[in-house]
């Protein structure tokens, strides 16, 4: 089983162009950036300058739901297709797929996950910033939120760090999703972003860095969600 990013570098440039030419294909643009990163048999994708001129035009005509829709609808294609040349490559099966977009700064992540195998392996992550990061994310989800009942800290590479929280639902999001409500979570999902990224000074004082993009994505079947740290 390949598991070690920079080991299976080729392999990653290979999935890299390989998504790239979907997107292409699918959305008539590729993106200018697609960076894959493959860590407890996970697949995380970076992705920069992606979007679509009928996509800015729902975008400048701030009908952010629709081109939420419209990507989310392409997006389901692209990762079927995707999820089998990554297959092809690496050797693991991959079936559930999570996306997070920051329309107005033209970035968005990918993960794409086993659900058979959501364990993270261990990696090294400065006692100081594991710390510091722990509290920081708890904080945080105190003010505006729901602390979860436990918080995982990965260093997925130089740049990206992420942060799995557990149980982070509040009872009447359940209810939501049962009945499938995705748009109220969508905008739920946004409201607690934002608070993260409004907190961004503090993080980049945790990194010592700065602090290019905050993800967040949520598994609201399994009551998880994870925030992602991109740095300068």
């Amino acid at each position: 089983m390949k598991n070690v990013d920079h080991y299976y570098q080729e392999d990653l440039l290979l999935l890299s162009s390989t998504l790239s030419k979907l997107l292409k294909r699918r959305f008539g643009k590729g993106p200018e950036t697609c960076y894959v990163t493959l860590h407890s048999n996970r697949l995380v994708i970076f992705i920069k300058k992606y979007i679509t001129p009928a996509e800015d035009v729902l975008l400048k005509n701030n009908n952010v739901s629709l081109l939420q829709k419209f990507r989310s609808a392409v997006m389901e294609e692209v990762f079927f297709e995707f999820s089998k040349e990554a297959h092809d490559c690496l050797g693991i099966s991959f079936d559930s797929y999570y996306d997070d977009w920051n329309f107005e700064k033209n970035t968005g992540i990918m993960i794409l996950e086993n659900s058979e195998s959501t364990e993270w392996l261990e990696t090294t992550v400065p006692p100081t910033i594991r710390e510091k990061l722990f509290n920081g994310i708890i904080s945080v989800s105190e003010e505006i939120y729901k602390v979860p009942s436990r918080v995982e800290i990965i260093r997925m590479n130089q740049n990206m760090y992420a942060v799995e929280c557990r149980e982070p639902l509040i009872q009447i999001e359940k209810v939501l999703y049962r009945k499938g409500h995705i748009e109220l979570l969508h905008e739920r999902s946004n409201d607690i972003k934002n608070s993260f990224i409004k907190q961004k000074e503090v993080f980049e004082s945790i990194f010592t860095t700065v602090v290019e993009d905050i993800f967040m994505i949520w598994d609201y079947k399994n009551d998880r969600s994870y925030i992602f740290f991109y740095l300068q």
